[in-house]
């Protein structure tokens, strides 16, 4: 009977921290990255616990989206998106919220990142042209580092 009490508590514990992780790769050369072609995929991400952490990758996406949204403590994201007129939409709500954020060849492109909470930190790349970044933080000592190119 203890065996079997400590096996949920194990399984309470493992599901309560999540990970994820995304990859999508270029299902045909030459599509995305600028063509009229390509694929449009979508990326949906929804975390809620303590220390969730994503890692999502979108490469020669064009039109694709990556949404993320996490919810607790210690949430960490890692984001990359190589796609003209693509998207990038990160919520976290807790404490202790990172975000790295990389958007290349991403002509026509947005990223939209807010966090709420304590201790809110984001790095955000974009090399771009005609694209923008958005960044709400609500709470205290952020910190948030944005660049374009």
């Amino acid at each position: 009977m203890n065996f079997f009490k400590i096996a949920a508590i194990a399984v309470v514990v493992v599901s309560s921290s999540a990970m994820a992780s995304g990859l999508q790769f270029p299902w045909n050369p030459g599509h995305g990255g600028g063509n009229d072609n390509g694929p449009e995929s979508e990326m949906k991400v929804y975390q809620h616990g303590a220390n969730n952490n994503v890692t999502a990758l979108q490469a020669d996406a064009k039109k694709s989206t990556v949404d993320i949204k996490q919810y607790g403590v210690g949430n960490g994201a890692d984001v990359g998106q190589g796609a003209d007129n693509a998207s990038i939409d990160l919520l976290q709500k807790g404490s202790n919220n990172n975000a790295t954020i990389d958007q290349w060849e991403a002509k026509g492109s947005t990223i939209d990142v807010s966090q709420y909470g304590s201790r809110n930190g984001a790095t955000v790349n974009q090399t771009a042209a005609g694209s923008s970044i958005e960044l709400t933080q609500v709470g205290y000592r952020n910190g948030a580092n944005l660049q374009q190119h």
